[in-house]
């Protein structure tokens, strides 16, 4: 069974994993140059819907792949052994007994697992970090099903875990349905997942688009205050046979270097998710037909699924074109790491839609680049390059209104 084949009608987890496992084994390779240990944290293990024997399509299978792979870059390099540490948590028996299998197995690892449910393992994830001494970087993984298990004050001493970082599933589509409800209960278990109930004043009079980036944008921000990191970025999964959000994965660190790591993970899986919801699209057509289907994207009967995603794309790097411009018309004089933190927040938005940008500014007459490197012919991050405005903010304007 060929990896594709173990994701039908599960496309959105392959993106899942795609992400995951691209960004696992850069991050494993640039934290194990500097720390001693790894101690990965999978809050909501499974495994779920897993069809391969081995668990090879599954979240925690995929983790370990990557970290041992990047240990082994290490052993290479350097003769250094990085330690690797792994808590699993599941709080259903059946879905436990084959973690605690395929655990049991491992033997280069160190893995502890628990059969409990989040908010009550509170305190073994936290020792089991703590127990790695402080030259243990933890990564925190939540991926729920829903939107309730892992309130905002539950997950508090995870997300203050300095160092650390942490990767959220959020359930964009579930979320988005119910979470303005008014039944006692569900909007009790909102007000857990902010933290507050002040997400509903940021909700008021927004169209259905609007009203979901205002709902990530929220918790974001929440994750972002509460754990005190430095930046946060999120990433869209798209479902598979739908024109919608399925979830978003919510990214949190204290270091641009992360950020620039998973956007990079992002960037490489949406040409691949874009590929399998073209595949299960055009599966689920031929199973409504009984006929089997030449594709011919020219053919106006049959869409086009990248329509969507391109529209999608065009909305976010057009705000954060926006918001770059608006920074650049304030301060007139912007570090363009500034620059490129402001735009890397946006989803579907790439370093590369930064240079495009400055690059056109630049012909335009109306940007300048400075402190640059001899031989340097673009902004670089972490190099100390300068921005300087040159137009009015008037004139600006008017580019963004035409």
């Amino acid at each position: 069974m060929s990896n594709g084949d173990l994701y039908i009608d599960r496309e959105q987890t392959l993106v899942k994993h795609i992400i995951l496992e691209n960004y696992l084994e850069r991050f494993a390779i640039i934290v194990g140059a500097r720390w001693d240990s790894i101690t990965y944290v999978d809050c909501f293990s499974g495994p779920w819907n897993v069809q391969s024997d081995d668990f090879k399509d599954s979240s925690f299978a995929i983790a370990i792949e990557q970290l041992r792979k990047a240990r082994d870059v290490h052993r290479k390099r350097t003769g250094k052994t990085l330690k690797l540490r792994c808590f699993f948590l599941e709080k259903t028996p059946f879905a436990y007994t084959k973690l605690k299998q395929f655990a049991d197995q491992q033997d280069d690892v160190k893995i502890e697992t628990k059969n409990k449910k989040l908010e009550n393992a509170i305190q073994d994830i936290l020792n089991f970090v703590q127990d790695g001494g402080p030259k243990s970087f933890p990564f925190i993984f939540i991926d729920p099903k829903g939107w309730s298990g892992f309130a905002l004050e539950t997950i508090t001493p995870l997300l203050k875990l300095n160092p650390g970082e942490v990767l959220i599933t959020f359930m964009t589509e579930h979320i988005r349905r119910f979470i303005e409800w008014q039944q006692k209960q569900n909007q009790e278990s909102f007000v857990k997942l902010f933290g507050s109930g002040q997400f509903k004043d940021k909700l008021k009079g927004l169209d259905e688009k609007d009203r979901e980036d205002a709902i990530v944008t929220t918790y974001s921000d929440r994750v972002k205050t509460v754990g005190e990191f430095g930046y946060t970025s999120s990433a869209i999964v798209l479902h598979p046979k739908k024109n919608r959000t399925h979830f978003h994965l919510i990214y949190a660190t204290r270091g641009r270097k992360g950020v620039k790591v998973f956007k990079e993970a992002e960037k490489k899986a949406m040409s691949e998710m874009e590929k399998a919801r073209d595949e299960a699209q055009k599966r689920e057509r031929e199973e409504r037909t009984g006929q089997t289907e030449i594709r011919l994207f020219s053919d106006p009967v049959t869409q086009d699924p990248s329509e969507y995603f391109r529209s999608l794309r065009e909305r976010y790097v057009s705000r954060a074109r926006a918001a770059v411009l608006a920074l650049l018309q304030t301060k007139k004089q912007l570090a363009y790491d500034e620059a490129w933190s402001s735009a890397m927040t946006f989803p579907l938005t790439w370093e590369s839609d930064l240079k495009d940008w400055i690059r056109e500014w630049k012909q335009d007459g109306r940007l300048e680049t400075t402190d640059m490197k001899e031989k340097q012919r673009v902004p670089q991050l972490g190099e100390g390059n300068c921005l300087i405005w040159k137009e009015s903010r008037t004139s600006s304007s008017n580019e963004q209104s035409d």
